[in-house]
């Protein structure tokens, strides 16, 4: 189905340029970073529409283009009566419900009647009025979402590095190829991204900066409440990465040794417990059911693309076992998956082939860290430093999650990219340091000769 028509790519500039004014308008606020919030930005832009495209025109159908006809749906019935303009905040469970009374197609139920894709058909539909509900159009507001969230990630991220190799940085967070292409279009991954950047940087603002808006209080509410209707499993991780950042942070303040290690062992209970009470089995199954609706979602489009997809790009980790002592068992073999597969010789696609690279050069730059910084200073910098504590717990947690529920590479890309600026900025903070180190080495040397 032709979903991109020509009144797209005619109103395509217009819509741009609008977005490019705003994006200039932000380095009024950061005249220092000028050069690297623009190059973020057209790179977003690009990432829309380049993956709108790919849907369109590789694909022929997936999870964006399901998004886009719910909008229609919401569309057309309020088109015959305003009334449903009410239905855009009824309560999810009452959806299927009423898409089974205005509608016979049985296969698109499934997906409406999911509130995490029902909430972006329901975003998708108020962003439609804005842009004469061309799905181009809506994609660029959805990449410009994920640009301003990102944005702020990197500076809260960038003052937490106080401000060093500030170039490294912004190639790891704002330019790595898989979070501007797959966290740009009409998705589920470019809100959760950028909500996520907003969050973090309110967060900042009210425990670190000590500044408070109400603004940026109703701000935070909402975006929780988004998020977690969307991918619920994002919230329960970053919450208990925060949790156990506070925690390090506490203890890393006790000067008794004795108490200290007693409050490291209550810390580990209290973090288990919140483990067992976020429902992490739960949350798997959650995910292990979105992925196989997007490939369900693929097969009604083009089932060779789909079959190919499992057959040259799949991999496997063996029968899931969603309990504590399954993930335990696994989890090694699952977090070196996520974070540093595919292998290049695993490559068999074009896009998978550059998805490799980048998981090649992540491979070796956490091996070159570890030789240089010794593998137990390694580890004991991240245990020693609360914000790359939070970054090492999150991004474990996020690999198990994803490398439990994902079937092919092309699925693990997409979920990937939530936690690989937290995992880059840990790198990009360890190869700081260590080069700080050796300076001051080097210019100990020069005084003792």
């Amino acid at each position: 189905m032709q979903t991109i028509t020509i009144l797209d790519y005619l109103l395509l500039p217009i819509y741009l340029w609008f977005f490019y004014t705003r994006a200039k308008k932000m380095t009024l606020r950061f005249p220092d970073y000028k050069k690297y919030l623009l190059r973020a930005f057209w790179l977003r832009m690009f990432g829309a529409v380049a993956y709108g495209m790919l849907v369109q025109y590789y694909y022929g159908f997936g999870d964006s283009f399901t998004f886009f006809y719910g909008n229609i749906i919401f569309r057309d019935q309020i088109a015959l009566s305003f009334d449903n303009f009410s239905y855009l905040f009824a309560p999810f469970d009452s959806m299927l419900d009423w898409y089974n009374s205005i509608s016979s197609d049985s296969f698109f139920s499934g997906y409406f009647s999911a509130q995490s894709s029902n909430m972006v058909m329901r975003i998708t539909t108020v962003i439609s009025y804005l842009c004469f509900n061309k799905y181009l159009l809506i994609s660029v507001f959805f990449g410009f979402f994920s640009f301003v969230g990102q944005w702020k990630l990197f500076l809260v991220l960038n003052d937490i590095n106080k401000d060093r190799n500030r170039k490294l940085l912004a190639y790891a967070v704002l330019y790595t190829p898989s979070i501007w292409f797959w966290g740009s279009g009409l998705l589920k991954d470019s809100i959760c991204i950028g909500g996520l950047g907003i969050i973090i940087h309110i967060l900042y603002k009210f425990f670190v900066k000590k500044k408070f808006r109400i603004f940026d209080l109703i701000l935070l509410v909402v975006l929780y409440f988004v998020i977690t209707i969307i991918k619920s499993y994002i919230i329960n991780i970053v919450a208990l990465g925060i949790v156990v950042m506070f925690l390090a942070t506490f203890v890393k303040a006790i000067k008794n040794k004795a108490l200290r290690i007693i409050m490291i062992f209550l810390s580990v209970a209290m973090g288990s417990a919140l483990l067992y009470l976020s429902d992490f089995s739960g949350q798997i199954v959650e995910l292990t059911e979105e992925s196989i609706s997007q490939i369900e979602s693929f097969q009604r489009g083009y089932e060779g693309i789909n079959m190919e997809e499992s057959s040259r790009a799949g991999f496997g980790l063996g029968e899931l076992n969603p309990t504590v002592s399954g993930i335990l068992l696994k989890s090694p073999a699952v977090i070196f998956t996520v974070l540093f597969r595919p292998f290049l010789w695993e490559s068999r696609k074009v896009f998978i082939f550059f998805t490799s690279l980048e998981s090649q050069l992540l491979l070796f730059s956490t091996l070159y860290l570890m030789v240089k910084l010794g593998f137990i200073r390694f580890f004991k910098m991240v245990f020693g430093t609360p914000s790359l504590l939070f970054c090492f717990v999150i991004s474990m947690l996020f690999s198990l999650i994803i490398g439990f529920t994902t079937f092919n590479f092309g699925t693990m890309i997409r979920y990937k990219i939530i936690f690989l600026p937290f995992y880059y900025f840990m790198l990009v903070y360890l190869y700081c340091n260590y080069k700080e180190r050796k300076a001051a080495k080097a210019i100990m040397g020069a005084t003792n000769d």
